[in-house]
């Protein structure tokens, strides 16, 4: 018997952002459609605020389709907003504290919710897990060099729940995060799947490119499959950066909006940042793209150019200055690092002439 479920975490719903109820009921429906379940590994909300505020409309969202069972567990952000007294439907398991759920299939789902100043290994060590059944959903940081990115992309949020490779490796044979937004990785320790879906939504601008679910095929005895399902209705953001070059200013420009052609979507929030030197006027630089910015902004759910030039000028009047630029550009190497290399050549040539 196959059993198939949904994967998600992190969509803090909050009443300043409607439209992430609309996206819940959209993950809700999307599961119906695919599976047989789904599980929320934390931060469902917000904070717990914002919990007693929407728990009605979440209930509402949960119960409109009968018989689809919803596996919750809390995350750092709304770890007291399940109390024993709370409802979310009958059709909802939250696990407030270590415990097991038996699905069909003979399998179970184990969840484990974040607790302030615990990590994983404390609070697993008291249960016994079967690797080759069990799903373990919990709320917290992967501490491994494969997942490097993801700790340091956290910074202090990092601290919360430490999960390490040999407490996961071999010892379970799904393991369902939360807590990293950004993007949707997946990772194998072993026999042990382990998957971030990442958020449905795009909660910062770190968090760039198409919105995910997991889903999970899981049957005995066969290795547990993993698909990403894009999640259409959630606008996502995209980051370009540009790198202009004086004397290349309308070049550059040319390219900005190109680019930005190319990268036209109702759905998509643009983060666009022009970076390096321009001996122009900086008004005029200015103006060219603000007129670029005001053309296509309807063309997008969100579009920011942010402006990050410095302004050359009778320096760059030098033959031999305006050479090395030149030669500069040519150079087959990163545009940040021919970017640096002219910025600390002007910087020391500006000293010189002090």
């Amino acid at each position: 018997m196959q059993i198939k479920l949904v994967h998600t975490a992190d969509i803090h719903l909050k009443r300043e952002d409607p439209f992430r109820l609309n996206i819940l009921s959209w993950i809700i429906s999307k599961t119906k459609e695919l599976a047989d379940g789904l599980i929320i590994a934390g931060d469902l909300f917000e904070n717990n605020t914002e919990a007693s505020f929407l728990r009605g409309s979440v209930r509402e969202i949960f119960e409109k389709i009968q018989n689809l069972p919803i596996f919750i567990v809390p995350g750092n952000h709304d770890y007291s907003s399940y109390s024993p007294d709370t409802f979310y439907g009958e059709n909802v398991v939250v696990f407030n504290s270590p415990a097991f759920h038996i699905i069909p299939g003979g399998m179970r789902i184990i969840g484990i919710p974040f607790k302030p100043g615990y990590d994983f290994s404390t609070l697993i060590e008291k249960i016994k897990i079967n690797p080759d059944t069990d799903i373990v959903i919990t709320h917290g940081t992967l501490y491994d060099r494969e997942s490097s990115r993801i700790y340091t992309e956290l910074g202090e949020d990092a601290k919360y729940m430490p999960v390490y490779k040999w407490d996961i490796e071999n010892k379970m044979r799904y393991l369902a995060l939360g807590h990293y937004h950004s993007r949707f990785i997946h990772l194998t320790y072993g026999k042990t799947q382990v998957v971030y879906p990442g958020s449905p939504v795009a909660t910062s601008k770190r968090a760039t490119g198409m919105r995910y679910l997991a889903l999970g095929h899981f049957k005995r005895s066969e290795p547990v499959r993993i698909e990403r399902i894009p999640v259409e209705i959630s606008p996502y953001w995209k980051k370009i950066e540009w790198m202009v070059f004086p004397g290349k200013e309308e070049k550059v420009v040319k390219k900005i909006e190109k680019d930005i052609q190319k990268a036209r979507g109702t759905k998509t929030m643009l983060d666009g940042h022009i970076k390096g030197s321009i001996a122009i006027s900086e008004i005029d630089f200015r103006e060219k793209i603000r007129e670029i910015e005001q053309k296509y902004q309807n063309e997008f759910k969100l579009l920011e150019l942010q402006i990050e030039v410095s302004y050359w000028t009778d320096i760059l009047k030098n033959p031999t200055i305006a050479s090395f630029v030149e030669k500069l550009e040519k150079v087959n190497r990163d545009d940040s690092v021919k970017q640096r290399a002219l910025e600390l050549t002007l910087s020391a040539l500006e000293k010189l002439r002090a």
